[in-house]
């Protein structure tokens, strides 16, 4: 799987003990190719399910960190346009983003989960930081009739919750160069934090006192 974005939605389902069918190359329908969307950005598609019944538990639409376990099974699609908030501008110039929630596309679900009861979320980079222009976007976003939202970086925080420092992922790139940030302390806790500076330096002491002087 090449795509970036696809790879840790996947991840993050798998560490969560997903079963994980990526379907990603199916043919589009003709209601899907002829909504605008970005250039080259076909629909990816997952479809997970839990593995572990016991762990399921209602969900807020909003999946915060440590939710994802409490899904049952659902299909997911990834547009994570890092270049971009999720306004409702962006929403509203976007009805692509409804794919998930298509007709089309929970018949293809009901048969990858044979008629059993599934949920649709959508993957996006993140939601406005103003409360006020976060709540239109989500109030657009549950128009669509998608059932769950997923911001970028809960996905992010859930993987690098569940990597070991001491682990060994051979098989992905993506988890074994998480597995060595934190193994070397780049990365601290849940928030990103790195060990090196990410401020600038202080002036010197002389700058300041010039500086003291001006004011």
């Amino acid at each position: 799987m090449s795509d970036i974005n696809v790879q840790l939605a996947r991840e993050c389902f798998e560490l969560n003990l997903f079963q994980v069918l990526p379907y990603w190359r199916h043919a589009q329908p003709a209601s899907v190719s002829a909504l605008p969307a970005l250039a080259g950005d076909a629909p990816l598609l997952l479809f997970v399910e839990n593995s572990r019944p016991e762990a399921v538990r209602p969900v807020d639409f909003l999946i915060e960190p440590g939710d994802v376990a409490g899904l049952q099974r659902a299909v997911v699609e990834v547009r994570a346009w890092h270049a971009d908030r999720f306004y409702a501008s962006v929403i509203e110039a976007n009805p692509v983003l409804g794919h998930v929630a298509y007709e089309e596309t929970r018949q293809l679900a009901r048969q990858v989960f044979g008629g059993r009861e599934f949920a649709t979320v959508l993957v996006i980079s993140e939601l406005p930081a103003s409360p006020d222009a976060r709540d239109r976007a989500l109030r657009l976003l549950r128009d669509l009739d998608i059932d769950h939202v997923i911001e970028f970086p809960t996905l992010l925080e859930e993987v690098l919750f569940k990597v070991s420092a001491y682990g060994q992922y051979a098989p992905s790139a993506t988890l074994q160069t998480l597995r060595l940030l934190k193994r070397y302390s780049l990365i601290r806790r849940l928030q990103l934090e790195f060990a090196f500076a990410t401020e600038p330096p202080p002036p010197p002491a002389e700058a300041q006192d010039a500086l003291a002087q001006r004011t």
